[in-house]
């Protein structure tokens, strides 16, 4: 019991008032008890930097007893599909969620929750093919479906889906939002701020583009490059009013289906309104030249907020050793950064692939990450 409350007794003693007072602080703590049972307990405040284990698909509930104790390691990204959480209207299950968070919490650290808005079907779990509530469609909302992959992806602008994808937004807020063990919530409109996934569509069926723009909404509109970014900032003021505490992020792409890169745009109506901004996609020959373009803008918006990267892919080939990854995260200034799982397996002691460079190479980016921390916008603060 606080000061405050022991004076308030003190006082309401002399006032007669003390047995109404003992009532009133019994509901109090009545009340306080059921909430921390009704959600994932912890503590600690948010580190303002680190490394984060990419908790994906069959990684989130491994045996990750040891990664948890990595020393280099602040917490972990999980990615929250939303056909699977709410399979009824209105009737949503965080059981899987909680139970994710709290062995996170219970090794005190934090954590980050993703909404997969937007799924690539080649993906392995089946449910990256059906990111959306079937019962959304029978709704009336649309989307656009791509027949090799079977992937259903939703037109974010079709006022139909953004009613529901909303309202399943307010629920998580009213369960974690304000939660001291969120570091964030990655809210991203759409596939990181494209409509859709165009690496994992476009490379296999270059044509599906030209369908996609010719699918009308349930209120009969089809994509353009102005209505899509309208779109995003409709949804980015949506997730704002939505979460008034928890920090929220946006990784930004081009931002369009046309070949102008509106990512610095987009970025900017973010970074205004007190999110982080970060990319997905980062390898150790990123961000070589700093001076221009979207390099220029992660640089200015680190002074400003928190960035956030993740790393294109596991480590080798086109992404480099997992040194030069936490170098190039130096150079641009990054606040948290998402380490593919195979690569912090490898850094950690204990475990059978454990490699004494990929230590080497979490220690120094965990202790280069919290010693570049920039400061928080007070809106981002404040939110």
């Amino acid at each position: 019991m606080n000061s405050l409350a022991l004076s308030c007794i003190v006082l309401a003693r002399r006032a007669a008032l003390f047995p109404f007072l003992v009532l009133l602080l019994a509901h109090t703590v009545s009340t306080e008890a059921q909430t921390a049972e009704e959600s994932p307990r912890g503590g600690g405040d948010r580190p303002g930097a680190g490394l984060i284990y990419y908790a994906k698909a069959d990684f989130a509930f491994a045996d990750n007893k040891a990664v948890i104790a990595n020393p280099h390691i602040c917490g972990a990204l999980f990615q929250v599909i939303w056909s699977q959480v709410e399979q009824r209207d209105g009737e949503c299950d965080w059981s899987e969620l909680d139970r994710w968070i709290q062995p996170w919490l219970d090794g005190h650290k934090q954590v980050a929750i993703r909404l997969m808005w937007s799924t690539s079907g080649n993906w392995p779990k089946p449910y990256y093919k059906t990111p959306t509530p079937a019962w959304v469609w029978q709704a009336g909302a649309k989307f656009a479906f791509h027949q090799q992959s079977r992937t259903e992806m939703p037109l974010i602008w079709d006022p139909i889906y953004q009613q529901y994808a909303w309202r399943f937004m307010e629920r998580l807020a009213a369960r974690y939002d304000g939660n001291p063990n969120i570091l964030f919530v990655d809210v991203t409109p759409g596939a990181e701020t494209n409509p859709y996934r165009f690496m994992a569509i476009n490379r296999t069926t270059p044509g599906f583009k030209d369908e996609f723009v010719k699918i009308k909404t349930s209120d009969g509109r089809m994509y353009d490059e102005e209505l899509w970014l309208g779109t995003i900032k409709q949804w980015v003021d949506a997730s704002a009013r939505t979460f008034k505490r928890t920090p929220l992020l946006v990784t930004l792409n081009v931002g369009g289906m046309q070949a102008r890169d509106r990512s610095v745009v987009i970025g900017d109506y973010c970074v205004a309104r007190g999110f982080y901004v970060g990319q997905n996609g980062l390898s150790g020959s990123s961000y070589r030249s700093l001076g221009t373009g979207r390099s220029a803008a992660f640089i200015r918006w680190s002074q400003q907020t928190k960035l956030f990267f993740e790393m294109v892919a596991g480590t080798g080939g086109r992404t480099g050793t997992l040194m030069e990854v936490m170098k190039a995260a130096e150079r641009i200034h990054c606040s948290y950064l998402n380490v593919y799982p195979e690569d912090v397996l490898r850094g950690t002691r204990g475990l059978p692939q454990f490699d004494p460079a990929y230590e080497e190479a979490l220690a120094y980016g965990a202790r280069v990450l919290s010693s570049g921390t920039t400061s928080v916008s007070e809106k981002a603060e404040e939110r």
